[in-house]
């Protein structure tokens, strides 16, 4: 369903979210470098007042911080997220919470419904991709990744919401384990819709090694060890022995998430991070009925047999 020519009721706060998890559990700092992409020169160039909203693991809204700061058309800033949620939630440095950054039109300040040409939210989006960087508290270790969030969750954008995740990046050693962090946020604050993936971490001949589910509150996120998952499931010397490497194959039917791989040694905190593409990237006739068509398939392939999720939510150590 193609978005419509104007959306009413629209939070301009989600304008252009900037969304993310913090690793604080796991003694990584955060830094995020936001832009306003869109440079003077062209039709949708906006000033930018940027604010902070902080939601805790079981998807409770911490708050909505005062203006940080503002962007220009075509600046760059790096913010520390880490001294921001010290300054305006007072949080303890260890609490996990998904944070938004939420780059709003100056033009819309103070303001929580809007008229919004959904062409002007994608011209913003396109050339947004904002960096989030993780950097080892005690210690010289530095990664991110960089991605963008568009409309999620929303009804008014899309009549399905799955999310199919293929990711060959499971790499689990001693000490090595891959965590996927898996966001359910939605650019609607009284977005209420928990959603369970459904997964199988496959070998790299295709064989099917061990297979789970998590459920994600919204606006909350999930991280799933890959090494918890297959101790589990009785299957993690072998899967060392054949190797340790293997692929992530996650299936959601009732809402979008957004998947973060992150490749650990929790010894020395060497991190690599990575976003998985949806297959409208690999795919060239993804979408619309053949979507329908491929989640269809994938889902009596791997997914017939219903699997509730976890009665504790998969964690990294």
């Amino acid at each position: 369903m193609p978005p419509p020519s104007k959306m009413s009721d629209y939070d301009p706060r989600f304008f252009r979210p900037c969304i993310f998890p913090m690793l604080r559990r796991l003694g990584y700092g955060t830094r995020v470098t936001i832009n306003n992409g869109v440079g003077p020169d062209q039709a949708e160039a906006t000033e930018f007042t940027i604010s902070l909203s902080a939601f805790d693991q079981s998807g409770k809204h911490l708050g909505i911080s005062p203006e940080i700061t503002r962007l220009q058309p075509g600046e760059i800033e790096k913010l520390d997220v880490d001294s921001l949620l010290d300054e305006h939630f007072g949080l303890h440095p260890d609490e996990d919470v998904l944070c938004i950054l939420h780059p709003v039109p100056a033009r819309f300040e103070g303001q929580t419904s809007v008229e919004v040409d959904p062409k002007e939210l994608m011209a913003h989006v396109f050339v947004s991709d904002d960096f989030i960087e993780y950097h080892q508290r005690e210690g010289g270790i530095v990664t991110g990744v960089a991605y963008q969030t568009g409309l999620l969750n929303d009804p008014r954008s899309s009549s399905t919401r799955t999310t199919v995740c293929q990711a060959p990046k499971v790499i689990v050693s001693e000490p090595v384990d891959t965590m996927f962090a898996l966001m359910n946020v939605s650019n609607r604050f009284e977005y209420a819709n928990p959603v369970t993936m459904n997964f199988w971490i496959l070998g790299p001949d295709g064989n099917r090694v061990a297979r789970s589910a998590v459920e994600v509150p919204p606006f909350s996120y999930r991280l799933v060890s890959t090494t918890d998952v297959l101790a589990e499931a009785g299957v993690l010397e072998q899967y060392r022995e054949d190797g340790g490497m293997g692929m992530f194959l996650g299936y959601s039917k009732n809402g979008t998430l957004v998947p973060l791989s992150l490749t650990r040694n929790k010894v020395s905190g060497a991190i690599a991070c990575d976003h998985t593409l949806p297959p409208v990237f690999y795919v060239t006739t993804w979408g619309g009925e053949k979507r329908l068509q491929a989640n269809a398939r994938l889902e009596r392939e791997f997914f017939a047999e219903a699997l509730a999720p976890a009665p504790v939510p998969v964690a990294a150590r």
